[in-house]
C-alpha cells in the first residue's frame, strides 16, 4: 500500500474523510509551488480551482443540454495533465477535434445521462472525440454530475479498487464501471459526494503524513478542548485544597494515629 497508516476506504470514517478532506487544499498548495508554471501557464493551484470550482458551478447547474466547448475541455485536459501524468500528445489530439463535434457530443450525452443515469452509456457517447478515453470523458462527466459522477483519477483507482496498491491500470470503460459502483458505495456509507471522494483518495494516495492516526489524534485534542470549556456561563467552583501534613494541628495528629493503630489491630 501508498500510504500504510492510511485508512481503507471499507473502512475510513465520516471523521477522517472531512480530515482528508481538508488536507487537499494545503496538499495542492504544496505541489503547485513546487512543480511552478511556465510564463502564460496557469499554476496547478488556479486550474485546480477551476476544475473544482468554476467548471462546477457552470456546468452541474445547468439545466438544458451544456453547451460545453472545445475550449472548456482543453482547460479540464490541461489541469488532468497537471494533476496526474503528463502525457504530452494528449493536449494536441483533444485539440485536433472539430470544436461543433464536440459540443454537439458533450450536448447530447449530458442530456441522455440526465434523463437515465446511464453511466456506461455516457462515457461511451463522452469517448467518441479524439484524444479522449474513458478517463477524460468520465472527467466531463464528472463537472456535469458532481455529487454522482466521479472522475477515474489514478489515485481514486488506486484507493477504491486496488487496495490502495500502485497497479497497473488499462483506462477501460470497464474498470471505469468498477471505480464507480465503489464510489457509490462509499457515498451511500458516508453520505459524501463523488467530487470529495476524489480529493481524499488523492491526499491518502499522494500524502505519506495522512494516516488514520492523524485524524484520531485531532479528534482527541479537539475532544480535550471541549471538556475544558465550562458547561454553564458560570465560573466552575475551584476544587478545595487537602491540607498538608504540616498544617495538620497536633491533636489531629495524635487522633488519626490512633485511628490507624485502630484498623491495623481489626485487620490483622
Amino acid at each position: 500500500m501508498a500510504n500504510q497508516g492510511a485508512p481503507t476506504w471499507t473502512t475510513i470514517t465520516a471523521h477522517q474523510f472531512q480530515h482528508a478532506l481538508e488536507a487537499y487544499e494545503p496538499l495542492i498548495q504544496s505541489i503547485s509551488d513546487t512543480k511552478g508554471a511556465k510564463n502564460g501557464q496557469s499554476t496547478l493551484l488556479e486550474l485546480d480551482h477551476y476544475r473544482y470550482g468554476k467548471a462546477v458551478d457552470h456546468f452541474s447547474h445547468s439545466k438544458e443540454g451544456t453547451q460545453m466547448t472545445l475550449k472548456d475541455v482543453e482547460k479540464l485536459v490541461e489541469w488532468k495533465l497537471r494533476h496526474g501524468q503528463y502525457r504530452p500528445t494528449l493536449m494536441k489530439l483533444v485539440q485536433s477535434n472539430d470544436p461543433e463535434a464536440i459540443r454537439d457530443i458533450a450536448r447530447d450525452a449530458i442530456t441522455a445521462y440526465r434523463q437515465d443515469g446511464n453511466v456506461a452509456a455516457a462515457i461511451e457517447l463522452l469517448s467518441k472525440p479524439r484524444g479522449i478515453g474513458p478517463a477524460t470523458a468520465s472527467l466531463l462527466l464528472a463537472v456535469h454530475d458532481p455529487k454522482k459522477a466521479i472522475f477515474f483519477a489514478d489515485e481514486a483507482y488506486y484507493w477504491l479498487c486496488c487496495e490502495g496498491q500502485k497497479s497497473p491500470i488499462k483506462y477501460t470503460a470497464k474498470e471505469y464501471l468498477s471505480l464507480d459502483t465503489r464510489a457509490k458505495q462509499l457515498e451511500a456509507r458516508l453520505g459524501v459526494e463523488a467530487v470529495d471522494i476524489e480529493r481524499v483518495a488523492f491526499v491518502i494516495m499522494r500524502d505519506p503524513s495522512f494516516t488514520a492516526g492523524s485524524a484520531s489524534r485531532k479528534t482527541s485534542k479537539a475532544d480535550l478542548a471541549e471538556k475544558k470549556k465550562p458547561t454553564t456561563g458560570k465560573a466552575e467552583a475551584k476544587p478545595t485544597k487537602r491540607k498538608k501534613s504540616s498544617e495538620t494541628s497536633p491533636v489531629e495528629t495524635t487522633s488519626l494515629r490512633r485511628s490507624k493503630r485502630s484498623k491495623s489491630a481489626g485487620n490483622s
